[in-house]
Order: C-alpha cells, then sequence, then structure tokens
C-alpha cells in the first residue's frame, strides 16, 4: 500500500511539473479583422468612415488605418462609392442623401482581410428635451478650488411608438501651459465626456444631471483657469451606436486598471468589428 501511495505521489509531481509552460509558447487565436466606425448624421453634410484593422492580444501588428479599401453605402435604390481622404472615406450627403426612416447598408473589402458588411435605420429625431440651469457649484481641495455649472434634463418629448437612445455628456475644449525644453509650451486639445446612457422611458422618469466644468482658482495666487469653451451634448443614437458607444465609454472608465472587469465591446459589423450607426447631436454652449 505504500508503495501504491509512493507512486501516485510521484507521477502526481511529475504531472504538475509537465505543466509547466513558459506563456509566451501559449498561442492565441488571432485572425485579421476591418474594424469600421461610421455615424450617420442627417445633420451633417458629411459621411465619413474610418477603418483600422484589428490588434492582436500579443504580436506586432498595429490598428493601423486600412487605405486600400473599397467602401460602399447603399440606400437599398443606389450605391455609392466612398474614395479614400488621408485616414477616412467620406462623401457629401448630395450623393446620398440621409433621412429619418431610411435604412442604408455599408460595404467594404480590402486585401488580406474578409469583406465586411453593415446595416443601420436612421431614427425620427426626438424634440422636446432641453437644459435647465441649476447654478454654480464647487469643489474645495486643499489647493484649489474647482467651479462647475449644473444642469439637468428636462423631458417634453411626450410617448413615441419606436424606442430612443441617448447619451448626455459635456466637450470642452482646453489650453494646458506645459514646460518644454526650458520654455513655456501651449497645447491645444478638445475632451468629450459622456456622463449618462439613457432610454427615452428612463429620461420620463429621471431628470439626469450634469456638472460642466468652468474652471479652477488655484491658491494662492487666486489665478482663475478656465477652459476656451464648454458645451453640453445630447445625442441621439439608434440601438447599434447606442450600445457601443455605451460599452467604450465603460471601457474608457477602466482605464490602465488590470483589476476591472473586462467590457465586451458590441459589434454590428458582420464579419468585423466595429460600428455602424444613426446620430443626432445637439450642442449648447455655455456662455
Amino acid at each position: 500500500m505504500k508503495i501504491l501511495v509512493a507512486v501516485v505521489l510521484l507521477l502526481s509531481l511529475i504531472g504538475c511539473l509537465a505543466c509547466e509552460q513558459e506563456v509566451n509558447s501559449v498561442l492565441i487565436p488571432y485572425e485579421r479583422k476591418l474594424v469600421l466606425e461610421c455615424y450617420l448624421n442627417p445633420h451633417e453634410q458629411i459621411i465619413q468612415v474610418t477603418l483600422r484593422s484589428n490588434q492582436p492580444m500579443v504580436g506586432t501588428d498595429s490598428a493601423a488605418f486600412i487605405r486600400n479599401a473599397v467602401v460602399q453605402i447603399s440606400n437599398g435604390q443606389r450605391t455609392v462609392t466612398l474614395p479614400p481622404r488621408a485616414d477616412v472615406y467620406r462623401i457629401t450627403t448630395r450623393q446620398m442623401p440621409l433621412v429619418a426612416g431610411g435604412t442604408y447598408t455599408l460595404t467594404a473589402s480590402a486585401p488580406d482581410f474578409p469583406p465586411i458588411e453593415a446595416s443601420c435605420t436612421i431614427p425620427s429625431v426626438v424634440n422636446g428635451v432641453s437644459w435647465r440651469d441649476e447654478g454654480l457649484s464647487y469643489i474645495q481641495r486643499p489647493l484649489s478650488v474647482t467651479v462647475y455649472r449644473t444642469y439637468t434634463l428636462l423631458w417634453n418629448g411626450g410617448t413615441g411608438t419606436e424606442p430612443y437612445y441617448f447619451a448626455l455628456g459635456r466637450q470642452w475644449a482646453f489650453s494646458d501651459t506645459t514646460a518644454v525644453d526650458g520654455r513655456d509650451t501651449v497645447i491645444n486639445g478638445l475632451e468629450t465626456r459622456w456622463d449618462h446612457f439613457k432610454t427615452a422611458d428612463e429620461l420620463r422618469l429621471n431628470s439626469p444631471m450634469v456638472r460642466a466644468y468652468l474652471g479652477r482658482i488655484i491658491s494662492p495666487d487666486s489665478v482663475l483657469r478656465t477652459p476656451r469653451s464648454t458645451d453640453l451634448l445630447i445625442l441621439q443614437c439608434d440601438r447599434h451606436a447606442y450600445e457601443f458607444l455605451k460599452a467604450s465609454a465603460l471601457q474608457m472608465e477602466n482605464g490602465n486598471n488590470p483589476f476591472a472587469e473586462p467590457t465586451l465591446i458590441p459589434s454590428s459589423v458582420k464579419n468585423g468589428l466595429g460600428v455602424f450607426g444613426a446620430i443626432y447631436l445637439r450642442r449648447r454652449t455655455i456662455p
């Protein structure tokens, strides 16, 4: 019996040692795919498509722009080819008019990639949403005070027969001064932050609030540092754009935290990845 136990323990030890492998030797399946991003907006004059390659978990392939693809959009009656312009493919809405209720199909093909296809239907625009100014608010920190203006979204859109989806957020232009080689350099940028993703039914029941950043007073010099401009955003989406942007915003919040739960990014693209959706963007500039 003792001999049998010793043999079992020896075999278990050999099995454990045999399981030890370098992680780099484990093959992770990877198939090259086109990554599409395109949002149809009837209020804009341009239809713009971005195509990239997907990126493997390990390896040297990068998410490079694809500039040699054939990209076409169709409304079921006519088909238009989008020519490449730098890192995008674009046409005007004169070449392909966008109308509410219309269904559009986009196709793309490129060497060494499987061809992709995606469709979306442009929803009807919802009116009757507005912002109510709730006044200033402040956040006190040890060496500074941050100033915000708070707004509440008011829903007067009634009830509709089709589902509606919204993203509410802010966008601000800024100028940061930093020292480069002993000299002050001004860096201009534009940042967008989505605070809420809500359906029309959720907006009817609850009035979400958004805090718009106005500036920061830094002690002891009491200098007011402000963005160049701040806009409130109401983005009405179809379901494809809504689900993609909502998941992408959640993934961005995770940042580089290795302990964050992974976010599953939905895709509405056949044989590829990405999003082909419809949006309406309303913007209110804060004085």
